[in-house]
């Protein structure tokens, strides 16, 4: 009776990693983040207010594919003098899987300048692993499906899968690797672990890690090196600031606002 108790239970653990449709997932550990968080960032170039952007991860777990997801909102428009020449109002929209931390459905509302706009809504069905792209430009519409890796992310919840990284267990130059979609592209996403620096910020002196993405050959950054972005060495590890080497010119985003953390920042001593 004891032994089949046990494999009750053992069958319910292993269930509650599984979606109807049969597929198991993974389980990723996180304590970094949860509902309810808000940052405000700025985007400064060439000396100016060029841009903000706005990340919300909602109050509530939404229903996606079967699992429950957090929803992360990423507003982006631009500010200042910046508006006058170029109007952006951009909203990305990202359904990050609460247990595998993986992308489910992925969603961007562009609109920039005068005659872009884009809407699109890519969904994930692991189990097959196959994405699905929907897409309208230009009164144009797409639907188009597409092999993917196993746990693929988009350029959001990529973002919050490297938040539940054990950073402390890294050395300088080790590689974190993800599976990357970008519409229906699919390609190996490779972070490298620069170190522990403390940087000042506009909330203060913050202990944190140095992360750069490696670059492939492109004709916007400057160099495999061109990004180094700074997540704060704490249980949050928030991506604090961004500094991109462009061809037209250095660009920063900075967080200027937030709220909702789960833990304190970990400032760094004066």
């Amino acid at each position: 009776m004891k032994r089949f108790f046990i494999y009750i239970i053992g069958i319910l653990f292993i269930s509650s990693f599984i979606v109807k449709d049969g597929h198991q997932y993974r389980r990723v550990p996180n304590s970094s983040f949860a509902k309810g968080e808000r940052f405000v960032y700025r985007a400064h170039y060439l000396g100016f207010n060029g841009g903000e952007g706005v990340i919300t991860l909602d109050d509530e777990i939404h229903k996606v594919n079967g699992r429950g997801c957090y929803k992360v909102d990423v507003k982006g428009k631009t500010i200042g003098m910046a508006s006058w020449f170029y109007n952006v109002d951009d909203l990305w929209r990202s359904y990050i899987d609460t247990g595998a931390i993986t992308s489910q459905k992925f969603y961007r509302d562009i609109e920039e300048g005068k005659n872009y706009k884009l809407e699109e809504t890519t969904t994930f069905n692991h189990r097959i692993k196959k994405g699905k792209l929907e897409q309208s430009k230009k009164g144009r519409r797409k639907v188009e499906e597409f092999d993917i890796k196993e746990y693929p992310q988009d350029i959001i919840s990529g973002y919050y899968y490297l938040r539940t990284i054990d950073f402390e267990s890294k050395k300088p130059g080790d590689i974190i690797a993800m599976n990357a979609v970008y519409e229906d592209s699919v390609y190996d996403f490779k972070v490298r672990y620069l170190g522990k620096e403390v940087l000042k910020t506009k909330i203060g002196r913050v202990n944190t890690f140095a992360l750069s993405p490696i670059m492939p050959d492109n004709d916007l950054f400057d160099g495999g090196d061109a990004i180094t972005f700074w997540v704060s060495d704490d249980k949050n590890r928030v991506p604090l600031e961004v500094k991109a080497k462009m061809f037209i010119g250095a660009v920063r985003i900075e967080l200027v606002e937030y709220s909702g953390l789960k833990h304190s920042f970990n400032f760094a001593e004066k």
